[in-house]
C-alpha cells in the first residue's frame, strides 16, 4: 500500500525536478508503479485501478 502523505509530498516536488519535465510520465513509489498525466491545476495520478488527483502547488 501507497503512503499517500509521502506521496503528496513527493509530488510536490515533480514540477521542479527535470527529470519529470513531461506532461505524462511513470514512476515508482513505494514498490507500486504510478502513473502521472501534468495538468494545469493538478496532478492526475493512477495506482493500479486507483485514481487521484492532487493539486499543484
Amino acid at each position: 500500500m501507497v503512503n499517500m502523505d509521502a506521496l503528496a509530498n513527493f509530488v510536490e516536488t515533480l514540477d521542479s525536478n527535470p527529470e519529470y519535465e513531461d506532461d505524462q510520465f511513470a514512476f515508482s513509489f513505494d514498490d507500486a508503479r504510478v502513473y502521472c498525466e501534468r495538468h494545469k491545476s493538478h496532478f492526475r495520478l493512477e495506482i493500479g485501478s486507483a485514481i487521484f488527483e492532487l493539486p499543484r502547488m
